[in-house]
């Protein structure tokens, strides 16, 4: 859909008679429809102007929703039915602009700087997805001639290992995918997580990744809305999901309580436990306490293929944080206490490096990061397309949020 308007015309509106039954438009209907074609086809807004009330709602209701910088306004009602309403003076710049909408809110999930640039994106989103959900509709595969068995040398630098330091991980799926098939959704809201449409051999699959480049790759409370809600949509239309694993965590202290973390970390999990679709998990390098198996990590989500670089470090939670928990006392009496402290973490690092989750059989396997894209490759090209139900029984999960 593009659409543009404030809303219904209010003098048509005034007359329980016609409003009653949906409105001078009739807007119910349409947003029952929307609602009835919900993950069965894939349903896209592009809001070229304003967007107020109805319009607002149909855009909320697609799959995505793209706006125009400088041109788009989305919000709840238009400036002069909030004065009307509520008394605040506001533009429709500032109640609905790209800014706050796509960078702040993540509200939609794309903001181009034109009108073409909109449609240019439109195209490029649903390349990636089928004409329906239906069991028998095929996903969207392209001739493909970048070779899936290429090897990535590259990758083995791209990561640090030093587990302060930070990189771009989009470096690392533009390295692993199919050259130049990346599209980022939601680009400029919680940047610590990044999820994109790709392809592994012309086939579509959901990137789910960390982003040590932003906050070190922890997981708040927006990064759990972007990616469940995105994880929600791959499994819709069957795309398989790929986690690209490098996070201390979920977020922790006043700023996670005050953001409802608790219920949005189990919204993030519920989404993957929910999903149908194949999953895959690397472990580029740090793979940390819940956010562990919030990312797919070994047999916590039944992933088909859960393998790890060599420098990953798998535990609880960090080293460092655990000793100053646990043994404070210990080493604030030994004669030197730095040293000793040092002592135990050089211990307990070496229990959490990948090789001995490998012995556990809790990974796959310890790969070579060069290889990624083709152990990629070769576990989805035998991954079933769906997992049958784990409870046909029940009519829906009662979901976190």
């Amino acid at each position: 859909m593009i659409v543009e308007g404030g809303g219904h015309r209010i003098q048509d509106g005034l007359d329980a008679r016609s409003f009653a039954v949906g409105g001078a438009w009739r807007i119910g209907s349409w947003l029952d429809a929307m609602e009835r074609l919900s993950g069965w086809v894939p349903t896209l807004t592009i809001v070229p102007g304003v967007g107020f009330a109805g319009p607002a709602n149909l855009a909320a209701l697609s799959d995505c929703t793209i706006m125009v910088r400088g041109g788009s306004s989305i919000g709840m009602a238009g400036p002069r039915l909030v004065k009307a309403g509520v008394g605040e003076d506001v533009t429709a710049e500032q109640m609905g602009s790209a800014e706050l909408q796509a960078d702040r809110n993540g509200a939609v999930e794309l903001a181009c700087d034109s009108d073409g640039a909109a449609v240019t994106a439109a195209r490029r989103y649903l390349s990636y997805l089928p004409a329906s959900a239906a069991a028998d509709a095929p996903l969207p595969v392209l001739p493909c001639d970048d070779p899936i068995d290429r090897r990535c040398p590259e990758l083995r630098d791209l990561v640090p290992t030093n587990l302060r330091r930070g990189y771009d991980v989009r470096k690392v799926i533009d390295a692993v995918v199919d050259v130049g098939s990346a599209f980022e959704l939601r680009p400029t809201n919680a940047r610590n997580l990044v999820t994109a449409f790709a392809r592994l051999g012309g086939r579509p699959v959901g990137i789910v990744a960390n982003q040590p480049g932003h906050l070190a790759g922890i997981i708040d409370a927006a990064a759990c809305r972007k990616g469940s809600r995105f994880v929600s949509i791959c499994d819709a239309y069957g795309l398989p999901l790929v986690y690209l694993m490098d996070t201390p965590g979920f977020l922790v202290g006043m700023a996670a309580e005050e953001s409802n973390l608790v219920r949005w970390s189990a919204r993030f999990l519920a989404e993957l436990g929910a999903a149908t679709v194949p999953r895959c998990s690397v472990i580029l390098r740090k793979g940390y306490g819940l956010a562990y198996y919030a990312m797919a990590g070994g047999r916590s989500h039944q992933a088909e293929l859960a393998v790890a670089w060599p420098q990953a470090q798998i535990s609880a939670m960090s080293i460092e944080g655990a000793i100053d928990v646990l043994y404070r006392h210990e080493y604030g009496a030994a004669p030197d206490p730095a040293v000793r402290r040092q002592e135990l973490i050089d211990d307990f690092t070496s229990r959490a490096d990948a090789l001995r989750a490998a012995d556990g059989f809790g990974i796959d396997d310890v790969i070579d990061p060069a290889d990624t894209r083709a152990v990629l490759c070769d576990a989805l090209a035998i991954a079933p397309r769906r997992r049958p139900p784990r409870n046909a029984r029940r009519v829906r999960p009662v979901l976190p949020i």
